[in-house]
């Protein structure tokens, strides 16, 4: 794997892992309040926004498939997929099983990535990416769009998968020389569908999500890297 597209994964995994423990926020703001104002005029859009914080904010574990494509312009670089778990606080466990197997968990202070075929695992503490922010973070909990996106409106140009959905674009108000825009497909009961992250030079990350089980009863043991004999630890 090429290394700055694996420094780039880590942190957008590592964004994610951040914001999991999170305590839960309100749905909802009090009128006239600056973040009140900031809201997109859209009343439609306001109530989808709400329903999405609502949804998200109150699971406790989440498992998922997933599909994650890196491109380029009009290029696919590589696709992956597999099944994502999510468990609060702050613990996930990525594993692709799609071109190959690898494995990226974080027990919610250390984030993992395992590659089999190379007998190697790269280890980074989630405390050394703090300055970093995953869009991600409504997957399980504390999102507040008001806080970690500004110009929300509609995104009238892609072709959703299923023609009920709406799609928005946003702009995230931290890592601006990372990302430029964020886009998201929602569904009518205020499911993740789709998520684009868009970088400069026409780079993106997309995954799309689908046969979501929620509030399962995860081990925690499941989020906890225990290296195979004979493999690689590498600590960043």
């Amino acid at each position: 794997m090429n290394c700055e597209r694996l420094k780039l994964q880590l942190c957008l995994w590592g964004w994610l892992g951040l914001v999991c423990g999170w305590p839960l926020g309100a749905a909802g703001l009090p009128a006239g309040s600056a973040a009140a104002r900031s809201l997109p005029p859209d009343a439609g859009l306001e109530t989808l926004l709400r329903g999405v914080e609502n949804k998200y904010n109150h699971l406790k574990t989440l498992r998922l498939h997933f599909e994650q494509v890196y491109q380029q312009g009009s290029q696919v670089l590589r696709q992956e997929g597999g099944t994502l778990y999510l468990r609060k606080p702050g613990q996930m466990r990525w594993e692709y099983d799609d071109p190959e197997p690898k494995l990226f968990l974080t027990d919610g202070r250390r984030m993992t990535l395992y590659v089999p075929q190379e007998r190697r695992a790269t280890q980074t503490e989630i405390k050394n990416s703090d300055d970093l922010r995953n869009p991600m973070r409504f997957l399980l909990g504390g999102l507040k769009f008001e806080k970690e996106f500004e110009q929300v409106e509609r995104e009238r140009e892609l072709v959703p998968i299923d023609n009920r959905d709406i799609i928005i674009k946003a702009v995230p108000k931290r890592m601006a020389d990372r990302l430029e825009r964020v886009v998201m497909e929602i569904s009518p009961e205020f499911l993740i569908r789709r998520l684009i992250l868009r970088e400069p030079g026409g780079v993106q990350t997309e995954f799309r999500f689908a046969g979501q089980t929620e509030d399962l009863t995860l081990s925690p043991e499941l989020f906890r890297f225990q290296a195979p004999a004979g493999t690689e630890v590498v600590r960043q």
